[in-house]
């Protein structure tokens, strides 16, 4: 094939090995910047009746961090426990659920998922033997439920690792409070497992929904946004493209980094559309080039979920023409949160002149901002303060930039505030321009 040395099979097993845009990481070497968090996590875990809650934004990588974390310090024997909150589940099913698991028996997962948790109370009195048996009841208590999975554990060696993950996706607050008070019983009662929950959310406040119970029994692992800064982001493409016996040259890494702002999945996803580029190819390929990388940002495109699609579509579809370039402008800086005025004169402005149209004036393009906060066009925008606009899920950004530089356009172009890449010469630093990008009126760092 065109990857000198690499069969297909061995060539889809490396590169498996070091990019998964779609499955989370479970491998500590393969997980990029978040050594920190792993370390917060593995004090945590070593410490007896303390849990951990990861939160942050869509996309972050907070599945990958519990996974690794999980396998990281899970004993020896057995595997961690993996379970995830949905609309049809409950406190019930998701405690039977971990009770299965944890005594891996696997006759237990046909227990009725539709429980619900209040009202009746079983009485179980620490009986695992009798939770077995209630199959046909309907209500799980708080004390049936630690009990149980109390039992459990002691069944294991070590303390096991329990991930529940999505746990924005569990439908009650009455379910996410019986959950707190399952933290603070599993402590008090020194039963020997550590949870580690995860979930979408600005903080865990939000998570829980103002149960304040279980916080001094958790440690909060809050992903910044966005979660992967440029180093982190290369480490990534660097290592994948190594692994392979394969170059890449500073436009496509440095573009890479820029558009994907810093979600691990982007990284991944344009990594791996990027290799497969070149081991297509019908030569031997020895460097991933800017050619490869337009290629690869085409695929990537096809293959993002349907649901950040259509949230692009449905802003877009009602002028498209204007509603675009609108978007791409709100896009374009690192700064989630942006002034209106800025927007238009250090992006918008920018953005027309490459794709050569007429510009809006300022009043009909604040109108478009306007529009792109109502749900005609999906809310795909909010208002933090007067004046200011982001927008309403940091994970759209990226694929928005995806769009931008499929046709084209190219957006964020300004690095992050602090080290400037290897790739900036020293004639280019003197003239304040990237070498990437010379000869264009974009100045490096100034945001024009």
């Amino acid at each position: 094939m065109a990857i000198q040395g690499f069969t297909q099979e061995e060539f889809e097993r490396t590169l498996n090995e070091y990019v998964s845009p779609s499955s989370p990481i479970e491998s500590f070497e393969h997980l990029v910047g978040r050594q920190k968090q792993l370390e917060k996590i593995e004090e945590a875990i070593i410490s007896p009746g303390r849990h951990i809650f990861i939160y942050g934004d869509r996309g972050a990588g907070k599945t990958s961090l519990a996974r690794t974390a999980a396998y990281k310090h899970h004993p020896a024997h057995g595997e961690p426990v993996y379970t995830a909150c949905g609309r049809g589940t409950s406190f019930a099913s998701i405690v039977r659920d971990i009770v299965s698991q944890l005594d891996q028996r696997s006759e237990l997962r046909s227990i009725d998922r539709t429980l619900t948790a209040g009202g009746k109370a079983l009485g179980l009195e620490g009986s695992y033997s009798e939770l077995e048996k209630a199959k046909s009841v309907e209500n799980l208590d708080l004390n049936a439920a630690t009990a149980a999975v109390n039992e459990a554990a002691l069944r294991r060696q070590g303390r096991s690792i329990i991930v529940v993950d999505e746990f924005e996706n569990l439908p009650t607050i009455d379910d996410r409070h019986l959950f707190a008070e399952l933290i603070k019983q599993l402590s008090d009662r020194r039963v020997p497992v550590s949870m580690v929950f995860c979930g979408i959310g600005k903080s865990l406040d939000s998570l829980l929904q103002g149960h304040n119970s279980a916080h001094r029994y958790l440690e909060e692992i809050a992903l910044p946004a966005p979660p992967l800064t440029f180093t982190g982001c290369w480490e990534i493409v660097d290592s994948a493209s190594g692994a392979l016996g394969l170059k890449i040259e500073d436009t496509p890494r440095l573009r890479i980094a820029q558009i994907s702002d810093g979600f691990p999945h982007y990284v991944h996803l344009i990594c791996q559309k990027l290799c497969w580029r070149a081991f297509r190819d019908s030569e031997v390929v020895h460097e991933l080039t800017s050619e490869f990388y337009m290629d690869a940002i085409r695929d990537a495109l096809s293959s993002v979920e349907s649901r950040l699609r259509s949230a692009y579509d449905q802003a877009t579809k009602k002028d498209r023409d204007s509603y675009e370039e609108v978007l791409w402008a709100v896009a374009d800086h690192f700064e989630l949160q942006r002034n209106n005025r800025r927007i238009y004169d250090e992006s918008y402005m920018r953005i027309m002149e490459d794709v050569q149209r007429k510009p809006l004036d300022f009043t009909t393009f604040q109108s478009h901002l306007t529009s792109l906060r109502s749900s005609r066009h999906g809310a795909i925008l909010e208002m933090p303060r007067r004046g200011w606009v982001q927008f309403s899920e940091n994970l759209i950004r990226g694929y928005v930039r995806l769009v931008a530089e499929s046709k084209g356009v190219r957006l964020a172009l300004e690095h992050e505030p602090g080290p400037e890449p290897k790739a900036l010469t020293a004639a280019a630093r003197s003239q304040g321009v990237h070498p990437a990008y010379q000869g264009r009126r974009y100045t490096w760092g100034s945001g024009r």
